[in-house]
């Protein structure tokens, strides 16, 4: 009950605030991600949530720059900065918190501009983790199809996981998922 209070709470909030939702699943892990664009200063903040029904759970905040990456048509969209994580394995009893550092890019193919090509990826190596973790991985790849002018669906690929310093790594998710993208 608590799992489908919070992410109402999420969705609710989003619907009043987000400029982008996205939600993407497969068959063990869920993901419901959320960003809000200050357009003023090139800051973007995210949020999202990670669970497997099986591992656990990943919660994350990230604070990125972001701006076009190249000129052109169809310039190339990133961002770099930082993701502040909270990821609990559910069968070993352990939880941390890390600080990562990385970014994220995107890239739309000139000819066919309806697709586009993009991924993050987000490193808290031992130094940056708190608590029982040691290490977080948070990678991801994707493929999007613009549906509508703002509504993707796409097909990615996702690597996360998370080390304990007492306890087994947990792959909170590393396969692939589809989702959709929605921009207000």
């Amino acid at each position: 009950m608590k799992i489908f209070l919070s992410l109402v709470g999420v969705l609710l909030c989003a619907q009043l605030f987000a400029d982008e939702i996205n939600v993407s699943i497969n068959s063990d892990a869920a993901r419901l991600g959320y960003k809000h664009d200050f357009r003023a200063n090139d800051l973007q903040l995210g949020g999202g949530w990670l669970y497997d029904q099986d591992k656990g759970s990943v919660g994350h905040i990230d604070l990125n720059l972001v701006s076009e990456a190249s000129e052109g048509n169809t310039p190339v969209k990133a961002g770099l900065g930082g993701r502040f994580s909270y990821f609990d394995g559910d069968l070993n009893n352990q939880s941390g918190t890390a600080l990562g550092i990385g970014g994220f890019a995107r890239y739309t193919l000139p000819r066919y501009n309806r697709i586009s090509i993009g991924g993050h990826l987000y490193f808290a190596p031992d130094v940056l983790s708190f608590g029982d973790g040691e290490q977080l991985i948070d990678a991801e790849v994707r493929v999007s199809y613009n549906v509508l002018r703002q509504a993707d669906v796409f097909l990615g690929a996702r690597y996360v996981q998370g080390e304990y310093k007492n306890a087994a790594d947990v792959k909170f998710d590393s396969g692939v998922h589809i989702g959709i993208n929605l921009r207000f």
